[in-house]
């Protein structure tokens, strides 16, 4: 993971874990709570839920090791961060020429334990559609019978838990959403994994200040997009409910259901697609690719800031940038495979293409022109806008 981790990774390898997992009962994650708040959220309907949402804390706390890997100076860690996140905010504000409505005032310096722990609150929040359809659907004893007698509630929990505990390994920053939380007013919150950090930066011979502040002007500007421009939020919230909708329909199919995924996957094969998009409907293919296109340019804007401002301010910059590539490329086979498996590839791949569209419409236009992006939700460029810049600089430029 060549850029730091953050809440929409997640969100698309947890549509992948439901494809995996439930058969055909696919759900959406993503994310708001201090690790002290979470203690003891079980999750789940007054009958057995679908997630085995203890079995899944376990899980993931054992594959996290996270006993090994405590923060030393925590204090100092905490103001240091508070701080760069500080200075962030007026340079991502004078590039972008917005503001934020408010300073970023939750930041959070985490272990791995406490990542998992503010997330597990977040997972069950965005679980919970699914976890009411399959109440509403008779539980293990109506229509989804089949999927959880081949997979029950504590395989589900498993699975969910050691893909938590591998990303919380691995992830270094976090923008956490909020995503539909049922406070709309709820902010997002900075999350910094120190002892991850601390691990990359020891092992790539990397400067402490210099590769912290790298990271904060990652999550920052994540802040400026969904702060400063609070439609976006609200779009992304009715795209997951659209998908809801479509997954309701079928939970009440779920016989056919499941021959028609298998048919599609079938017929899809051997078309170049990526294995979670062969299973799609078309309905769902329309939704997937509007949110694989905005999680796209979320990631890649936050990149381009990211490198713009720190290419100018950070003199360990092109080491840092070099490094991260080579570590990137050196992935081992497991995390290959696993990435596969996943869909954590397919991420990797979306946020590439989205910083290139962006260094390609800033290299065209300048920055004001790519920040239209975020003027409305008909101003997102499309997958294949995403893949050919001039279609999008030609499109905004009629006004269309």
């Amino acid at each position: 993971m060549a850029k730091p981790a953050n809440d929409l990774r997640r969100l698309g390898t947890i549509l992948v874990m439901g494809m995996i997992a439930g058969a055909g009962v696919r759900y959406w994650m993503e994310s708001r709570a201090r690790a002290a708040e979470t203690a003891g959220v079980a999750g789940g309907s007054a009958q057995s839920p679908l997630i085995d949402w203890n079995q899944a804390r376990r899980v993931a706390l054992r594959v996290s090791q996270w006993e090994q890997a405590p923060i030393p100076d925590r204090a100092m860690r905490r103001e240091q961060y508070s701080r760069l996140v500080q200075q962030s905010e007026p340079l991502i504000a004078q590039y972008l020429g917005v503001n934020l409505p408010q300073p970023i005032n939750r930041i959070y310096v985490f272990d791995r334990r406490e990542w998992l722990e503010a997330n597990f609150v977040s997972f069950e929040q965005l679980f919970k559609p699914v976890e009411e359809l399959y109440t509403r659907n008779g539980g293990a004893r109506g229509a989804v019978a089949v999927v959880v007698n081949d997979i029950n509630r504590q395989v589900l929990g498993t699975q969910v838990g050691a893909l938590l505990g591998f990303l919380a390994r691995r992830v270094l920053g976090q923008y956490d959403l909020s995503l539909l939380s049922p406070d709309p007013a709820v902010r997002g919150s900075l999350y910094y994994v120190e002892p991850n950090i601390a691990r990359v930066q020891g092992t790539l011979g990397l400067n402490d200040e210099d590769f912290r502040f790298w990271i904060a002007l990652h999550e920052t500007t994540h802040a400026f997009q969904f702060e400063a421009y609070p439609w976006v939020r609200d779009y992304f919230n009715s795209l997951l409910r659209q998908y809801f909708d479509q997954l309701h329909g079928q939970l009440e199919n779920l016989g056919s259901g499941l021959g028609n995924m298998l048919n599609r996957m079938l017929q899809n094969w051997g078309s170049g697609q990526h294995w979670v998009e062969m299973m799609l409907t078309p309905e769902q293919r329309r939704v997937f690719d509007r949110l694989q296109a905005l999680m796209s340019v979320v990631e890649g804007y936050g990149n381009h800031i990211m490198n713009a401002i720190g290419r100018q301010l950070l003199p360990s910059f092109d080491q840092i940038e070099q490094r991260m590539h080579q570590r990137q490329q050196n992935r081992t086979l497991f995390e290959q495979l696993f990435n596969r498996i996943t869909g954590l590839d397919l991420k990797l791949a979306q946020y590439q293409q989205g910083e290139a569209f962006v260094n390609a419409v800033v290299d065209a236009r300048g920055i004001a022109f790519a920040s239209r992006v975020w003027e409305r939700p008909e101003n997102l460029p499309t997958m294949e806008e995403i893949r050919n810049p001039t279609q999008w600089i030609t499109r905004i430029d009629m006004g269309t």
